[in-house]
């Protein structure tokens, strides 16, 4: 939706690559239009997601360890250990990493 004008605009979820599966609601996205046609889309590089399951985290080391998560969006990504199940974190939409906590 035009947040200015209020006017539905249809997008097709192509136009965003890969990067379709963190769309939300009320999240602002950036389309080009020609002839009133949208032409391209994109996503702001950083989402915030929510875990919806984590693995049970292994025991302390010395060295950095990074355990796979499923968002609720369906993508796994590699975060830290102390990231639990419910938890928000900032993903980067780019290279579809762990940032940090949200």
């Amino acid at each position: 939706m035009e947040p200015e004008t209020y006017e539905q605009l249809d997008v097709p979820k192509h136009l965003f690559g890969e990067c379709y599966v963190y769309l939300q609601d009320d999240m602002k996205v950036n389309v080009q239009l020609y002839n009133e046609r949208a032409t391209s889309a994109s996503i702001p590089t950083r989402v915030t997601c929510t875990v919806a399951e984590s693995e049970i985290p292994m025991r302390a080391s010395a060295t950095p360890q990074y355990k796979k998560v499923l968002l609720d969006n369906g993508l796994t990504v590699q975060v830290p250990k102390h990231i639990v199940e419910g938890d928000k974190i900032i993903v980067n939409t780019i290279d579809h990493t762990y940032m940090s906590r949200a």
